[in-house]
């Protein structure tokens, strides 16, 4: 008697002892919930990743409180040798001693009976285990749902929302695509777990939850920085130890809930289903935010949403025609000087032309170039990273001025917004989006494309080489052929594809429209030397494809274009431009020196006579100039007035051998994180380095802030 109340007490020491540190666990855990409110901008198109980690964080938490705290009962409980099912203490009766013996022997029969029916209740629920077919149903579903959200809807709707700048078309114009093929993966998933038997359904279901989990936990706490997907070459060899980490975390998920199954498949069931549930509930959440974005956006500025078709690509004016080619990432002394030199017959079509070879850029990366040259608009220091994307088209006048002067202007690039009136008021290729999608979705393509991308994003590290990918390779699959027995169909979004662009050159040619009141303005930006390296000189993509066979064949697109308007007989009096948006520039670290000049190519022709025309092509070694004077020598040599005249001057007039110019280089480390962008002053020969002064200021992200007192380590 005294032994038992011994026992009993001590269990109930342990037990309320064990309660308290619940208790303070969960205060714990309270109070780590409840954070101090802080005053800060929070990016929206990050709030779905935030909204996610929370609500995982919570219930991470709260499912390693409730398994610390049964697992530290059981194991202060088996510490006192207290099994604590049976805590009431036994009925106590007198024997008389010549009966001892006979009630001792009926005990331990009593026992061993016990022990040997648990024995056998336990190995037959192991070895037959067969749940109920509801039971079966209902935990399928919901795993075969929280893969088929995590896979197929989370990972494409939040890719898209993400990039939607970059693309071509945005998640109001895609988000239909995803749902049919994520419900038959649904009902296909839940029907195959269904029908297999208990054991082999309980393996699937488990690992199947094991891999869908660990490719939510990749997203949220094991990506990282992801690498840029601007085509540049990854080092996949510096992502060796996070690979590692993150495949031994696939594996351990992965795993987790078979080997909890083992132990009880009944428990380990419901468990995967509840989580299923509460996963599915958390991304939705995710999912809805992004919507609710998606509609406020467009509640505040009110306006249309539009896309930059094809829409009068390959016309041009039988009047009078500027044609500006925009040779991504086109560099003077990387590309053309030595390409010149293997090649001297390379540039033999641009007769008539000038070839400027001390030439600067304004400003990288190409999503600031392209509005800078459109616009004229100089960054300054008292204006953030925001309102300058904003200023710049709201003082920006070249477009205006040409649309007044009665051209017809056509500007091709997938890098530029339309959502400014000095876009898509001025330019004519500009069309609803949601009608150019209606006509021109790629079904198929978008799918493939973003589930590839959807597999970079959420495998773990060791499988993302294989998954990698560029943004115009999107762009690219969401569109479909647009080409039919009467030419190709306008409706089509402009996508940088120089193969395509060069096909459809060839097939079609150019034709004349006399429609237009004073000519036409062509704005055409290609993909040039940018890497990724897949066209080779002939204009086709290749598999021995490199960076000088690029250079060679967009250029000889451009050729070829030239030689369809002498085949008009439009050349003569056509202003031609040939240059690119930067020149060529690789990752640095944080906030460094260049070790090298970026210049980018200007080649110009004015409106001339036919034997102007045909003379050999000039070169102009040391006037200072910059492809921020593209427009501004365009109007001059078109003969109309510049309202705004910006950072440009005409080239065609420029005297000033001592012009100073100014550029700002994107610092972009090897893990594609922008830093900010560093100014030079620019004196003298830009393709010398030694000319390349550092002015102090940066423009630091992503706050947009500048900074003039940064501290740029030397290469």
């Amino acid at each position: 008697m005294q032994t038992n109340n011994k026992r009993i007490m001590r269990l109930k020491a342990a037990l309320v002892a064990c309660d308290i540190v619940f208790a303070a666990s969960l205060f714990m855990i309270w109070t780590v919930g409840l954070p101090t409110p802080a005053q800060a901008y929070v990016d929206p198109s990050v709030m779905t990743y935030t909204i996610q980690a929370l609500a995982g964080v919570a219930v991470a938490l709260s499912a390693v409180a409730g398994i610390a705290f049964r697992r530290s009962r059981k194991i202060i409980l088996k510490a006192l040798h207290i099994e604590e099912k049976r805590v009431t203490e036994p009925l106590v009766s007198t024997i008389a001693p010549e009966q001892k013996a006979s009630v001792d022997a009926a005990a331990k029969v009593s026992i061993a009976a016990s022990a040997i029916a648990q024995g056998n209740m336990s190995n037959e629920s192991s070895v037959s285990y067969r749940p109920q077919l509801l039971s079966r149903f209902i935990s399928a579903l919901l795993v075969s749902l929280f893969f088929s959200v995590t896979w197929l809807l989370v990972a494409p709707y939040e890719l898209i929302a993400g990039n939607e700048a970059s693309l071509i078309y945005g998640l109001g114009q895609t988000w239909h695509v995803f749902i049919l093929p994520a419900l038959l993966a649904t009902i296909v998933l839940t029907a195959i777990l269904t029908v297999i038997p208990g054991r082999v359904y309980n393996v699937f279901l488990m690992l199947l939850f094991g891999f869908t989990l660990a490719s939510y936990v990749q997203v949220l706490f094991l990506n990282g920085t992801l690498p840029s997907s601007d085509g540049s070459t990854v080092v996949w060899d510096s992502y060796t130890k996070v690979a590692v980490f993150s495949f031994i975390a696939w594996a351990i998920i992965c795993i987790a809930p078979l080997e909890l199954s083992r132990l009880n498949r009944s428990l380990a069931k419901k468990i995967v289903t509840v989580v299923s549930v509460l996963l599915i509930l958390i991304q939705g959440v995710g999912i809805g935010s992004l919507f609710v974005k998606d509609i406020q956006q467009a509640a505040v500025s009110g306006q249309q949403k539009y896309v930059i078709s094809e829409k009068g690509m390959l016309k041009v004016s039988a009047k009078k025609n500027v044609v500006i080619f925009v040779l991504d990432m086109y560099d003077e002394t990387m590309d053309l000087r030595p390409l010149m030199k293997q090649s001297p017959s390379l540039l033999s079509e641009m007769t008539g032309f000038t070839w400027y070879q001390n030439t600067a850029a304004v400003i990288t990366p190409t999503r600031d170039a392209i509005p800078t040259m459109l616009t004229g608009y100089a960054p300054n220091h008292e204006t953030n990273y925001s309102a300058m994307g904003m200023a710049r088209f709201e003082k920006g006048t070249y477009l205006t001025d040409f649309k007044k002067a009665g051209y017809d202007i056509g500007v091709y690039t997938d890098i530029l917004s339309t959502e400014s009136p000095y876009i898509h008021q001025n330019v004519s290729n500009v069309v609803d989006i949601n009608e150019s999608a209606n006509s021109m979705l790629n079904k198929k393509g978008i799918l493939k494309a973003l589930y590839q991308c959807a597999a970079f994003r959420n495998l773990p590290w060791a499988f993302k080489p294989f998954f990698w990918f560029y943004t115009d390779d999107i762009n690219a699959a969401m569109l479909k052929s647009n080409e039919d027995s009467n030419g190709f169909n306008d409706m089509g979004a402009y996508a940088t594809n120089d193969p395509v662009f060069a096909n459809k050159l060839h097939t079609y040619g150019l034709t004349v429209d006399d429609t237009y009141d004073k000519g036409s303005v062509r704005f055409i930006h290609l993909m040039g030397p940018h890497y990724p390296y897949t066209m080779n000189e002939d204009m086709v993509i290749a598999g021995d494809a490199t960076r000088e066979k690029q250079a060679v064949g967009s250029m000889n697109i451009v050729r070829d274009y030239i030689r369809e308007m002498k085949r008009l007989g439009i050349y003569d009096n056509a202003t031609i431009i040939i240059t690119s948006d930067h020149g060529y520039f690789k990752s640095t670290p944080p906030l460094s020196k260049l070790d090298e000049a970026a210049c980018p190519i200007l080649l110009v022709k004015q409106p001339q006579s036919h034997e102007e025309a045909l003379a050999p092509l000039a070169v102009s070694p040391t006037l200072p100039v910059s492809n921020g004077d593209v427009f501004p020598t365009a109007l001059a040599a078109e003969g109309v007035p510049v309202t705004y005249k910006g950072l440009g001057e005409n080239v065609l007039t420029l005297n000033d051998s001592n012009r100073i110019r100014y550029f700002m280089a994107l610092s972009k480390d090897n893990q594609g994180v922008e830093h900010g962008t560093v100014e030079y002053k620019i004196t003298g020969d830009a393709s010398q380095m030694s000319n390349w002064e550092l002015t102090g200021w940066v423009l630091r992200y992503p706050e947009g802030e500048w900074d003039s007192n940064a501290p740029i380590s030397q290469p």
